[in-house]
């Protein structure tokens, strides 16, 4: 097995909150999603007993994971069950993919109002596309849209821009409407003007923090009136028929790490690591990102969301108040059969990938049942001989244990 981002922070991380200045430090979440990798699976987090009905001797103790998006192990399991949901949502029909970004200049003010900024964005976006939408005479459908956001670019640098999937067309008057014609200039405008007024209005109500100008002596608004004139980059694709593909390129990263754990080429402990991205094009070794162990930290906990802060968006038809509305009419026109979708579970997945199922008793093949919950301090050694040793009768300590949590 190759290095893993849990080895890695294992090595470095008390040496580097010991010895780093970094305000990502002072953010609480930060904190809390390390604490929960590194203690994923481990006895801190208590354990999970299950027991044959038939054969009490058949006893199974699993250990709690983590739930964090942090962790590469309970983030991808997170991500691949809510990629088999958008999956079953999304309608059989053309979308198109399209990306709304900041320009360099607001970069370093998002990282400091991350909830208040990329709400606007959010908020922006939507009123963008639904402007152009409804100006058109011919069009004024209501359509259905994903948008997820990614604050990570190249070399895991902070740069803040969304992913948008939205259907080619819509509906009007109970009717399909197909459409696949978007200005890009006509968006590239509207976006530029409803985010810098939306800018404005935050500043000026003194909503946002470090809002300061390019260089010493200019406003923050000054700033914003001379990067009106830049060019803010937005790009636009059509995916027809099966957008499968676009969902999974664009919510890879929705809900777990910013980093696979396969582009982790090389680990020198308190020296180097070198990663490389994905990419649909072989990179070679000496393309590949190279930093010290605290850089690569510093890059990780930066990308870490504040609690409660939305990764994912859903707008029009794909919105949950349109679920039994337009969205269950669009269904309906577009031959979409709602079939029941399968929740990924942990054992499911086992099954799966190593065709092993882990809650099965090996003398009768009847599943186990769940029996009860341990949770106690690994530094209690009586009780942690009982559980290593498996010596737990008629399950008295489960059910102290259980009772006691």
């Amino acid at each position: 097995m190759g290095v893993t981002i849990k080895e890695i922070f294992e090595n470095e991380w008390f040496g580097f909150v010991n010895s780093s200045d970094s305000e990502e430090l002072k953010r609480p979440a930060v904190i809390s999603n390390v604490w929960k990798m590194l203690h994923c699976k481990t006895l801190w987090l208590g354990l999970q007993v299950y027991q044959c009905p038939e054969h009490k001797k058949v006893t199974k103790l699993v250990p709690n994971t983590c739930k964090s998006r942090f962790c590469p192990s309970c983030g991808y399991k997170a991500n691949l069950s809510w990629l088999n949901q958008l999956l079953d949502m999304a309608l059989p029909c053309d979308h198109q993919h399209l990306i709304f970004t900041l320009p360099y200049d607001l970069r370093e003010v998002t990282k400091h109002n991350r909830r208040k900024i990329i709400n606007l964005m959010s908020q922006c976006l939507w009123r963008t596309l639904k402007q152009f939408i409804n100006k058109q005479k011919t069009l004024g459908y209501q359509p259905g849209a994903v948008a997820i956001l990614h604050t990570f670019g190249k070399g895991l640098k902070w740069h803040v821009h969304f992913h948008v999937l939205i259907t080619a067309g819509g509906i009007k008057d109970d009717q399909w409407v197909e459409n696949t014609y978007l200005n890009e200039q006509y968006l590239k405008k509207t976006w530029k003007a409803k985010m810098l007024a939306g800018l404005r209005k935050l500043y000026r109500s003194g909503e946002l923090a470090r809002a300061y100008g390019k260089y010493p002596g200019q406003s923050f608004e000054q700033m914003l009136t001379e990067i009106y004139d830049d060019n803010w980059y937005l790009w636009i694709d059509q995916v027809k028929g099966d957008c499968s593909f676009a969902f999974i390129y664009i919510g890879r990263y929705a809900r777990r790490h910013c980093i696979s754990q396969k582009g982790i080429c090389q680990y020198i402990k308190g020296k180097l690591v070198t990663w490389k991205e994905r990419s649909k094009v072989p990179v070679p070794d000496i393309c590949a990102n190279r930093a010290t162990p605290h850089e690569f930290i510093e890059l990780l906990i930066t990308h870490i969301p504040n609690r409660y802060d939305h990764q994912i968006y859903y707008y029009g038809l794909y919105s949950s108040r349109q679920k039994n509305g337009q969205y269950k009419k669009a269904c309906e026109l577009l031959g979409k059969t709602n079939k029941p979708s399968v929740e990924l579970d942990w054992q499911k997945m086992m099954k799966w990938t190593h065709d092993v199922n882990p809650l099965e008793c090996p003398e009768c093949k009847k599943p186990l049942k769940f029996a009860g919950m341990i949770f106690f301090n690994p530094k209690d050694k009586e009780t942690l001989d009982l559980i290593l040793n498996y010596e737990i009768k008629n399950y008295v300590l489960v059910a102290k244990k259980a009772d006691s949590s």
